[in-house]
Parts: C-alpha cells; sequence; structure tokens
C-alpha cells in the first residue's frame, strides 16, 4: 500500500472512530456518522494526499452507452472552480466545454452552442485542500453542507453531505433495503429513489441528438429513477438535491448528484506518479445515454486563468490548438505547463 493510500485509510478509520454524532443502520451493523464539519476536514487532507490540490490534466477515451470509444478527450480542472473539456470525435469533429463555478459554456467546432451538454462536470470538488475551501465549493452547486447522512454505495457505505433526508430519521422502507437479505444496492441506485412512482426524467441541459463524434445520438435511458422520497420534511420531493458522496473507507469521492438530476459517479482511484485520480467517471443523465470516460493519464499542471479563457473556447478548431502541457514556460495564450514535480505531458 502507498503513502498515500496509508494515508487515506487511517484518515478514514480515525473519522469512523472517535468522531461521531450519531447511528444508522447500514449492511446490518451499526456505521457511525461523524460531524460534518470534521469529515470534511478529512476530505481536504485527502485530497491533499492524493496530490490534486493544484490543476491537473487528464487524458481521456469517451464512450457512450454500450458502444466503444468513439471520441479522446481532455481534462483540466483547477481546484478554484475552473475546468475545461476538450473531445476529439474519431471523423475529426471537435467541442469544447467551459466550466466557471455553475456556470457551463460550450462550443462545437468553435461555434458556440445555446445548450451545452452536460459533458463538463465539476471533477474540482475532488481537489479542495481545506474545510473552508471545500464548502464554498459545494455551496456554489448548490449542496446544502451543514448535513451528512449514510447510503450504501455499491460495496461499501458512503457519507452523503447535502441531504437532509437521509441525516433524519431513516423511513421503514429505507432500512429493509438495508438488509443484506434485501440484496445490495449499487452506486447508481438512489437509497430515497421511490421507484414505484413513473416519473418523467428530472430534465438536465443538452442537445438532442448530437454527440461529438456525430455517430451515436443521445437518446432517453431506460429505468430512470424517479422522484426521491423520504421522511415529511420542507423538502421538494421532485427534484433532485445535489449531493456529495464519499466512502467510509478512504474518504474518496464516489458520487456527485447535481439538481438537474444528471449525476456522476467515480472509479477507483489510479495512480500516475504522485497523482491519484478516478480510473473511470461516468456522466448519467437522464435525458441521455451514459457517457464513459477512462483515464489514460494525469499529470500536474500549471494552468494560469487565462487557459479557461472563452477564446480558448471559441478558437476555430481548423488549426491545431492542442493544449498538451509543454516543458516551456506558458505564453500569452495561456496554455497549460508542467509542474516542476510532475512528468510532461507530450502527444
Amino acid at each position: 500500500m502507498t503513502r498515500c493510500g496509508m494515508k487515506g485509510s487511517f484518515a478514514g478509520s480515525t473519522l469512523l472512530a472517535m468522531l461521531t454524532v450519531g447511528t444508522l443502520l447500514a449492511s446490518a451493523a451499526i456505521a457511525f456518522i461523524p460531524a460534518v464539519e470534521r469529515t470534511m476536514q478529512e476530505i481536504a487532507k485527502v485530497n491533499r494526499s492524493s496530490g490534486r490540490t493544484q490543476a491537473i490534466q487528464l487524458k481521456l477515451t469517451m464512450s457512450v452507452g454500450d458502444g466503444g470509444p468513439i471520441a479522446s478527450g481532455e481534462l483540466i480542472s483547477h481546484p478554484s472552480g475552473l475546468a475545461r473539456l476538450e473531445i476529439r470525435g474519431y471523423r475529426g469533429r471537435v467541442d469544447r466545454y467551459l466550466l466557471s463555478g455553475a456556470e457551463l459554456l460550450g462550443a462545437k467546432d468553435g461555434r458556440p452552442l445555446e445548450r451545452p451538454q452536460p459533458m463538463l462536470q465539476p471533477f474540482f470538488l475532488l481537489q479542495p485542500s481545506t474545510e473552508t475551501t471545500l464548502r464554498a465549493a459545494l455551496e456554489t452547486f448548490g449542496v446544502q453542507s451543514e448535513w451528512i447522512g449514510l447510503a450504501p454505495c455499491g460495496e461499501q457505505d458512503c457519507f452523503v453531505i447535502g441531504d437532509p433526508r437521509l441525516a433524519a430519521p431513516l423511513p421503514a422502507e429505507m432500512l429493509e433495503s438495508l438488509d443484506p437479505t434485501a440484496g445490495e444496492l449499487d452506486v447508481l441506485d438512489d437509497p430515497l429513489s421511490n421507484r414505484s412512482v413513473d416519473a418523467g426524467p428530472a430534465g438536465g441541459p443538452g442537445e438532442e441528438g448530437d454527440d461529438p463524434s456525430g455517430e451515436t445520438e443521445f437518446a432517453d435511458e431506460e429505468g430512470a429513477a424517479g422522484p426521491l422520497s423520504g421522511p415529511t420534511l420542507s423538502l421538494p420531493t421532485s427534484e433532485a438535491i445535489p449531493r456529495l458522496w464519499v466512502d467510509t473507507k478512504n474518504l474518496q469521492v464516489r458520487r456527485i448528484d447535481r439538481a438537474s438530476g444528471v449525476f456522476v459517479v467515480f472509479g477507483p482511484m489510479k495512480s500516475f506518479e504522485k497523482l491519484k485520480v478516478p480510473a473511470w467517471f461516468e456522466i448519467h443523465d437522464p435525458e441521455s445515454k451514459t457517457v464513459r470516460f477512462e483515464v489514460d493519464r494525469a499529470v500536474a499542471v500549471n494552468a494560469p486563468p487565462q487557459a479557461f479563457s472563452q477564446k480558448w473556447l471559441l478558437t476555430p478548431t481548423s488549426i491545431s490548438t492542442s493544449t498538451a502541457p509543454e516543458s516551456t514556460p506558458p505564453d500569452s495564450s495561456g496554455r497549460p505547463v508542467p509542474t516542476g514535480n510532475a512528468p510532461e505531458s507530450r502527444p
């Protein structure tokens, strides 16, 4: 086990053992829920030990639904709340997305999109280095960071930040779902989802039938979850609630829920030198097929603010505009470069 992994495991076990404010029944055992402030402090500590607290660049391979790879991608994410994504279809089409806080912009082949698809999600929520900056980032996306609860997520449990209904006493049907004899809930399952209600999609942003390759239409996904339900609280039950899920063992982010109904699921952590990032992540949109990005390479970079400008977004793609970091200092165009302690990233 690497030193970073040992730190993550120690942080999780310490948090579970010493800092508890309540209990919920999960996987037929009593699991302890720590104070949300201390939880976020430990999440920030894990971010630091994982090397993610500066700008990072991910080289990606994209697929849609059950199909094979259709495009390559490059994601650059900054812990301040800036991110950009370039997707190059194998037939030459180029999509770009720019995220500044909660504002998403998009362009196709240099032309702005009126309704960008939710391809670029807040990966930078995995990067804050302090409890204060993490709380501020969560609040930007409407996450009620004063609430913490517990829910199953795949083969383990997750702390869920932002949903008062999970922090409240669980309803009887939820307790039954946590019984191991009733079967395990997948990380994609919502513990408060009322699947007996036939509801329409939550309605996330996106352009119908338009994908970066021009080969695959984004159709409605079958079996979309219905509206959230839970204890009687002064909360909407017909809308998704923004939430952050972190596993109780290593305190790594496993899932991000958006108010639009779109959510992102992160795979297990993979090491690239000193940097630990998810091996893959999937974007689940109630109105579209699942989009999956495999992380092929990751490197820390020095990305100045101008690297996240609309000039980059709208630059005509007929001109070679590769954003791969170089070994020279950034020029006036704001191209990011690798840091001194990270390997160079070249095509």
